[in-house]
């Protein structure tokens, strides 16, 4: 396990860190309805830096080369953006600008983040250390959330065919589109596969380090296996629009595929699973917890956890079926009658027979509460749409509605995998 240090082990797991929570700002902000003034969005962009900054030279306690290191990191990984800003909307070539705009905004971030990392490191964390690699996991899970959710505001504007060419847009490389041209339907989209590159990224830098760092052979095979699934899950999310690999700009060469849209859906939110199980299996308190206990009820508790994982991923295919096409909505809400009563079982066993461990017994409050959340969204999204797709332009309603009743299914499943796994960890059945 990655410890406090001065080695740089902590450098791009917090370089990741503020890449994502940059991102984050500037999808908020440029979503079209806020589209928040530029002294707004810069405002919260530094605020992010220096935030990370301060972090950084308080866990480390390495104050300004903690603050460079892990500025740069995000700083290159910024540049996956930064081309939308330099681009000529004309031709598509980088501007002369960029030879002062790339190098200034590394030196910007990474002066930045130095400064405000050496105030941190005036007041550092007493304790052992940080699990750097655990940190990582969780950036990697956060970022594939945001991911989920960015997915479903694609599907809630009706927006996966705004673009219509894969891997570039509208002709252009798809990192230096021009942000002038970001507008409707194609921010979200567009938007959307930034966001999959980036997720992309975490993931690889992720499973290297659990590659490089980690002794346990299951969790190594676990971390390829997230890799194998987010390059699908990338190729697929491509494939929807274009229908084959192809280069072609024309709408006329292109074949949609709603099938692919529904797997796509659906991958994304499994492979949110894995990631929440690396974020499980890298945490402090599962590598140092004792031996596993025996308990007469472990052996009942993992059958019904992974039942309900099970029909889980079944009731998002049919959610995914009735967002996309519209079919399927009567045996959706059957199943999600007994998604509910599993759940609601699942959770108070965790919560009632396992008092005083702690993920257990929270893990399964977390589980209750999904409920009653999606089964309140689930209501109020039949309400709103009465259960017909979406057409042409969707109200600020159904969108948040919609989108927020996709997370939150996403979040029952997180939560679903994390029960389960935990449940195994410390105890075993008599």
């Amino acid at each position: 396990m990655d410890r406090i240090g001065n080695d740089g082990t902590y450098a791009v797991p917090l370089g990741f860190g503020r890449a994502v929570s940059m991102w984050t700002v500037a999808y908020v902000c440029r979503l079209p309805a806020v589209m928040a003034p530029p002294w707004l969005v810069l405002s919260a962009l530094l605020a992010a830096v220096v935030w990370w900054g301060m972090s950084a030279g308080r866990w480390t306690g390495d104050g300004l080369g903690a603050g460079a290191r892990t500025g740069f990191v995000a700083a290159i990984l910024n540049m996956l953006i930064l081309g939308s800003l330099l681009t000529s909307s004309s031709a598509g070539a980088v501007t002369p600008s960029a030879l002062l705009w790339v190098p200034g905004s590394v030196l910007a971030i990474a002066g930045l983040a130095a400064i405000s990392s050496e105030i941190g490191a005036r007041r550092p964390i007493a304790g052992a250390g940080r699990n750097w690699t655990g940190l990582f996991a969780k950036v990697a899970m956060l970022a594939t959330f945001l991911l989920v959710v960015a997915g479903g505001l694609v599907t809630s504007n009706e927006a996966g065919l705004a673009v219509v060419d894969w891997p570039n847009t509208f002709g252009y490389n798809m990192f230096l589109y021009p942000l002038s041209r970001m507008t409707g339907g194609i921010f979200y989209e567009h938007a959307h596969r930034l966001f999959g590159a980036l997720v992309g990224l975490t993931t690889i830098g992720l499973a290297i380090r659990l590659w490089r760092r980690d002794e346990r052979g299951w969790v190594q095979r676990l971390a390829t296996i997230a890799v194998g699934l987010v390059v699908i899950q990338g190729v697929l999310g491509g494939l929807r629009v274009t229908g084959g690999f192809t280069l072609s700009t024309s709408e006329a060469d292109m074949a949609p595929s709603i099938a692919l849209a529904v797997t796509h859906g659906v991958l994304g939110q499994v492979f949110l699973g894995f990631v929440v199980a690396l974020v499980v299996v890298t945490a402090t308190a599962w590598i140092e917890a004792p031996a596993a206990e025996p308990r007469a009820s472990a052996e009942g508790d993992r059958t019904l956890q992974v039942s309900l994982i099970a029909t889980l991923v079944v009731q998002l295919v049919l959610g995914a079926f009735q967002r996309h096409m519209a079919q399927g909505l009567i045996v959706h809400i059957s199943l999600a009658a007994v998604v509910v009563m599993i759940a609601v079982v699942a959770g108070a066993r965790a919560w009632g027979l396992y008092h005083g461990v702690w993920p257990v017994q929270h893990l399964g409050q977390l589980l209750m509460a999904g409920v009653a959340v999606q089964v309140t969204l689930g209501i109020a999204a039949l309400a709103v749409t009465q259960g017909r797709a979406v057409v042409g332009a969707p109200s600020t309603l159904e969108v948040t509605i919609a989108t927020a009743h996709q997370a939150t299914g996403a979040l029952m499943l997180a939560l679903s995998v994390a029960l389960m796994l935990w449940t195994r960890r410390l105890f075993e059945p008599v």
